[in-house]
């Protein structure tokens, strides 16, 4: 490696070969979240008229908008936000792309079948990926239809299956991500059933919730960068996800 070769790789980046893409939401008081979970409060409490500097107080929960979701947010005693690698932070990025399957059912959970298409088309999912589950989910966070709640109060929305799950963790994938509020689709859901992040938070991965505009990158070639703040023990919190991909 030379002096500065990391210096020109960065210069690539940022050259007419690549583009970004931000694949958060912004969040705000009143966004669409999980019923369970209290609002955002935002309070103003040094301006620059009055005290020449601006700050906010934020009071908001870990899982909040485009958010990560450690070990021990699901298992105890299992791995926090500090402690996940930085290492861990940027990582090949396979998309899988089940809009047409999700329009048919919107309960739709990954299969192994669809990991296989993949990788028919793709070549295999490389150890130490993150795989995102891309439904365009994300278009309905306008109008707060995450859920897709029928007349009679039941979720329709998709997720990702158990065994879908074991197939990647055999894989050696490090991460997942999808643009839904949950790991499970809304059948299971209805279900009290929350059993695919159970999993997956137990084999000690993690993963980011409520990703956006998965429709912009490709099924593969692409790198993501997924970075959050480090509170002490952290069980979950808002993060900054984009993509770097090719043009």
């Amino acid at each position: 490696m030379t002096q500065h070769e990391l210096w020109d790789i960065t210069a690539r980046l940022h050259s007419s070969d690549f583009r970004f893409v931000d694949l958060t939401h912004t969040f705000f008081p009143g966004q669409p979240k999980f019923a369970m979970l209290p609002d955002q409060e935002t309070t103003r409490i040094f301006t620059v008229d009055e005290q020449g500097f601006t700050v906010d107080r934020y009071s908001l929960v870990g899982q909040w908008g485009t958010h990560v979701d450690p070990p021990i947010h699901f298992v105890n005693n299992a791995r926090t936000l500090d402690e996940l690698s930085v290492e861990d932070m940027i990582l090949p990025l396979v998309v899988l792309n089940l809009v047409d399957a999700v329009q048919d059912n919107p309960n739709y959970a990954v299969s192994t079948q669809d990991i296989e298409r993949w990788e028919a088309e793709h070549g295999p999912i490389p150890a130490g990926s993150f795989v995102a589950l891309r439904t365009d989910w994300h278009k309905r966070w306008d109008t707060d239809d995450l859920y897709g709640k029928d007349q009679d109060g039941h979720n329709n929305c998709p997720g990702w299956s158990l065994e879908a799950l074991e197939a990647l963790h055999q894989r050696g994938v490090t991460a997942i991500g999808h643009e839904t509020t949950d790991t499970d689709p809304g059948s299971s859901i209805d279900q009290g059933n929350f059993e695919c992040e159970l999993y997956w938070l137990k084999m000690d991965h993690w993963q980011i919730e409520l990703m956006a505009h998965l429709n912009e990158v490709p099924e593969a070639g692409a790198l993501i960068v997924a970075t959050w703040a480090k509170p002490k023990d952290g069980t979950g919190f808002p993060a900054r996800v984009f993509a770097v991909v090719p043009r």
